[in-house]
């Protein structure tokens, strides 16, 4: 097989949480006096939310923040893996291939987010926001999970649904596949290496690719 490690990204990629994750820094935004329309913050997910609520001026971010985690965590059956994307895990690590996880989370959101899904929390290889100077879009993250577990560039593959992981793949030197099943559909993604419609997609592209 020409790929041996696959990478995801986890927000609309893995469990479809963007929505939920909009909804509450907007919210949390209006509270600190900062109004922009929700379709602003949906296509920014992908990034961390500290850049996110910088970037439209939110002065007190941290509390944003930090009541996001405990909102977050009260409307966590809201959340769900996308069909299908137990199985692909499942049938990615039945092919014996390394599977990991790079994300804009830091470590402490990181923890509290995925607690509901232990596929993911129990996961070998989880590169978070904080672990590295730069987050995604910059190359940084997926860079790091290269060096720090051996894994080489060319037979790694990032999974990802914002534009924000096609850029980070591409700075990286990494191959990109679009989940489509959780990107916004007016983002370009023809850059992208591959697009997956579906989670099996992933298996069955790594499974013949040679």
């Amino acid at each position: 097989m020409k790929y041996q490690n696959i990478l995801f990204d986890i927000d609309n990629t893995l469990i479809n949480s963007a929505d939920l994750i909009a909804k509450l820094l907007k919210e949390g935004a209006v509270r600190e006096g900062v109004d922009m329309p929700i379709e602003e913050y949906r296509k920014r997910i992908g990034q961390p939310g500290e850049m996110i609520l910088r970037e439209f001026g939110v002065q007190n971010w941290q509390n944003v923040l930090a009541r996001y985690l405990i909102e977050f965590n009260e409307n966590m059956n809201e959340i769900t893996y996308f069909v299908g994307v137990e199985q692909m895990l499942d049938d990615l690590l039945a092919m014996n291939l390394t599977v990991g996880v790079v994300t804009s989370k830091d470590r402490v959101q990181f923890d509290k987010e995925v607690s509901h899904f232990p596929i993911i929390a129990k996961m070998p290889i989880v590169t978070t926001a904080d672990l590295t100077k730069n987050p995604k879009p910059s190359g940084e993250p997926i860079t790091y999970t290269l060096e720090r577990f051996n894994l080489a560039r060319e037979r790694t593959l990032y999974v990802g649904d914002s534009i924000f992981d096609m850029q980070a793949s591409k700075n990286a030197g990494v191959d990109f596949v679009v989940a489509k099943w959780g990107a916004l559909p007016n983002v370009d993604f023809n850059n992208a290496k591959y697009q997956a419609k579906t989670p099996n997609d992933i298996v069955e592209s790594v499974k013949y690719l040679v």
